[in-house]
């Protein structure tokens, strides 16, 4: 009776994929479903597990359970994001999660006035599998937003996806080429880094905060 029921999940899956390839937002380059709907993010979201991209998988599927606490869907997308975790070697539900969406740490910086704010984004975002690295700089611009070095385009959108799936503001986290600015903010780090400005209001839903690694 159990492996009965677990295959419901597919169908439900597969109706999904089915009715939005029909309308929505349609798909990108890369096949994968565009949009930021109910049926559009878990739909992409699905598509990255077939494919076998897990951890952008979890990423998604972790976005849409911050968005649509309230959606028919919430038990299939726990469902896989407990396959997932099995799948990345064994995670059990509800522990830390070892595998970062990111190949790189990263950087969490704000103003010092700001501290209180960076704090509980960046533990968030390592609530959600981010490998965190937090600094504060008295030159940082005092707005939320997400730069990256040249190659780490796709990297940065996915923590922008993460953040605005539980930041009641901004309502779109820009995401924005950082050239030399991202090395001169964060000294020695190569990865994308996120701004916190003032604009930068946590929801009450956010995942709950774990203690971030500061820089050195």
């Amino acid at each position: 009776m159990t492996e009965g029921r677990r295959a419901a999940p597919g169908m439900v899956v597969f109706l999904l994929l089915a009715a939005v390839s029909c309308g929505g937002g349609g798909t990108g380059d890369d096949g994968l479903l565009r949009g930021d709907g109910e049926a559009e993010l878990f739909g992409r979201a699905s598509q990255l597990y077939f494919r076998g991209s897990l951890s952008r998988a979890r990423e998604e599927f972790n976005v849409f359970l911050d968005r649509f606490p309230s959606s028919p869907l919430i038990a299939e997308a726990g469902l896989a994001l407990r396959r997932i975790e099995q799948d990345l070697g064994g995670t059990q539900p509800d522990t830390a999660v070892s595998v970062s969406p990111t190949r790189s740490p990263v950087a969490v910086v704000s103003l010092p006035a700001n501290a209180p704010r960076l704090g509980r984004i960046a533990g968030a975002l390592q609530a959600r599998g981010f490998t965190v690295v937090t600094a504060q700089d008295e030159g940082a611009p005092n707005i939320t937003v997400v730069l990256y070095p040249e190659g780490l385009d796709d990297e940065a959108s996915l923590v922008a996806d993460s953040l605005e799936g539980w930041l009641t503001s901004p309502a779109t986290v820009p995401v924005q080429p950082g050239g030399g600015i991202t090395s001169s903010i964060v000294p020695g780090h190569t990865g994308v880094v996120v701004v916190i400005g003032t604009d930068a209001v946590v929801s009450p839903t956010a995942p709950a905060p774990v203690q971030s690694q500061p820089l050195l």
